[in-house]
């Protein structure tokens, strides 16, 4: 034990450079962060992924910005593009129900049928529910037309997906019988919505010639008119975005030429 009036006792300091461990390369001239003793802070494999990965993801951020803001908004009657003899409105591709299950239609729709799963079914139900309220109503003779042309063929309705999903409904010849389609968004949503929807498909039903001829322009206007009406008869908020579409279509200057410009034909001679 050191006396008070010894010092206390220090380790000796050694101008000596400690040992250089060969593990620890110096990484400090790179520029990158480094530990004293040359560990990276950052492994350079992630810090080189980075330097290629992040201009890649901007640029495709800006891509798809520019693809989603820079597209040309579709006009209401280009919203409803025409499909041809045997369609009524070209909906593109579409997912159908891997289910295939059939049941009657209700009400006035019961001389065809529904077919798909339950949800979809379910939907359709209403959807013709509310059709056939309107119809019973009056003041629909085209789309009454197209009804019975439809159950004449044994025709069926059911819910897609739409490739074109500004398109609410559709119309096919399909195995010899008339499907009409509703677009699946109708399943979020009350499908009383859709109601307008299907009257415009049975007035398009309703054309002379159809199947086997296109429907022409003046068809398709007078198929508008009566969907903007069964969307006012509607409750407000039943008011689906096609009958804003609809409104919007009736109240340009000229609707029918807004129609023919979309590639419905002027004229098909079962009009003639």
């Amino acid at each position: 034990m050191p006396t008070p009036d010894e010092p206390a006792f220090e380790p000796p300091v050694s101008d000596e450079t400690p040992p250089h461990d060969d593990r620890l390369a110096p990484l400090r001239g790179d520029g990158l962060p480094t530990l004293p003793t040359g560990e990276p802070v950052l492994h350079r494999w992630f810090v080189l992924a980075m330097l290629v990965l992040v201009p890649i993801a901007l640029g495709v951020s800006i891509w798809a910005a520019t693809a989603t803001f820079g597209r040309d908004e579709l006009s209401p009657a280009e919203r409803r593009p025409p499909g041809g003899a045997e369609v009524t409105i070209d909906r593109g591709r579409a997912q159908l129900s891997p289910t295939d299950e059939v049941e009657q239609g209700p009400a006035c729709f019961q001389g065809g049928q529904i077919v798909g799963d339950s949800g979809s079914r379910a939907a359709a139900r209403v959807a013709m529910q509310g059709a056939c309220d309107l119809i019973t109503r009056g003041g629909y003779d085209q789309a009454l037309d197209g009804l019975r042309h439809w159950a004449r063929t044994d025709g069926r309705v059911r819910i897609a997906a739409f490739e074109r999903s500004g398109v609410e409904s559709s119309a096919r010849l399909e195995d010899g019988r008339l499907v009409i389609e509703l677009n699946a968004a109708f399943q979020f949503e009350d499908a009383t919505a859709a109601a307008p929807a299907l009257i415009h498909q049975l007035a398009l039903l309703g054309s002379p010639g159809f199947p086997g001829e296109p429907i022409p322009a003046v068809r398709e206007l007078q198929a508008a008119e009566l969907q903007a009406q069964a969307c006012d008869e509607l409750a407000p908020d039943l008011r689906a975005r096609g009958c804003e579409d609809v409104a919007e279509l009736l109240a340009s200057d000229d609707p029918l030429q807004e129609l023919v410009d979309a590639g419905w034909p002027t004229d098909t001679g079962a009009q003639k």
